[in-house]
């Protein structure tokens, strides 16, 4: 007898819901961010599925969920607002520092990453801090990797799939090297990982200290990616690498108007620009 339904990462079925009414189409975001398709995108359809049931609970558990990815949910799990009781937090993480960093060269090149890191003559990977990038397209990882060796002075590593330093992860890497690559990065043997979103959703990733984020994305989305950064508690960082504008896009405070309904492509504009702390931000844009 089924007694309660029970859906985790619960604001894929607003992402996946913008998905199946084909509401995705007209946002930059879903180009900028392969792989959110790894997660369930039967999600978008669990609203029909529902309607075989009768007057069974269901409890959605998410870490982040917008008030509009709310509406969004509750259309398209047919349930009227009546039907919802929401038990819900504040969205901090004290322990992680936010810093936004324009970017000087292009998204595509990736070159802004070159500051982070020292040649491998000056710092071994064995005392590197455990980070990871995500760099939004399968392509873009392998980009990320290529810049990443250029200034650790080890050039074609990236093509080493077993490399003690740096690894890859996205839809179409293989199991057992997505198996391989979280067991040694959990085990110290690897300190930075390149993924899309395929890596972290229904994961723990407690070693984490540091995740960059390259370019301008969903604000959520960055939020669920960066929070996965210190799951132990202690202090970590999360670097946003934004372009300093967008094509089409709102690239000043001016231009966002007061009361006006923001789509997420607005709201990651307003998150670029915003001269307000980003923690503060990213608490109000989920209230």
């Amino acid at each position: 007898m089924l007694a309660l339904i029970m859906v985790d990462e619960g604001h894929m079925i607003y992402l996946w819901g913008l998905v199946a009414s084909k509401q995705s189409k007209g946002l930059i975001i879903f180009a900028r961010l392969e792989d959110q398709a790894i997660f369930r995108p039967a999600y978008g359809h669990i609203g029909t599925r529902l309607m075989a049931t009768n007057n069974i609970p269901i409890l959605l558990l998410s870490a982040t969920c917008r008030p509009e990815a709310v509406d969004k949910i509750t259309t398209s799990l047919m349930l009227s607002p009546s039907n919802l009781h929401m038990i819900d937090g504040e969205l901090t993480r004290p322990e992680i520092c936010f810093i936004r960093v324009y970017m000087d060269s292009t998204l595509s090149s990736c070159d802004d990453l070159l500051r982070l890191f020292a040649p491998h003559t000056k710092t071994v990977a064995e005392d590197s801090a455990p980070m990871i990038i995500y760099s939004g397209t399968r392509n873009r990882t392998f980009q990320v990797m290529k810049v990443v060796n250029k200034a650790w002075h080890t050039q074609k590593h990236e093509y080493d799939p077993n490399d003690q330093f740096i690894r890859q992860y996205h839809l179409v890497t293989g199991d057992e090297d997505k198996a391989r690559t979280v067991e040694d990065f959990g085990n110290a043997q690897v300190p930075v990982i390149l993924a899309t979103m395929a890596l972290g959703l229904g994961q723990n990733l407690k070693r984490v200290r540091c995740v960059v984020h390259m370019g301008q994305g969903d604000p959520a989305a960055i939020v669920q990616m960066v929070g996965r950064c210190r799951r132990d508690g202690n202090v970590g960082l999360g670097l946003l690498f934004m372009e300093r504008t967008r094509k089409n896009g709102k690239n000043d405070v001016e231009a966002f108007g007061d009361k006006v309904h923001q789509d997420d492509d607005a709201c990651m504009d307003a998150l670029t620009v915003t001269p307000c702390c980003l923690r503060i931000a990213l608490a109000l844009d989920n209230k």
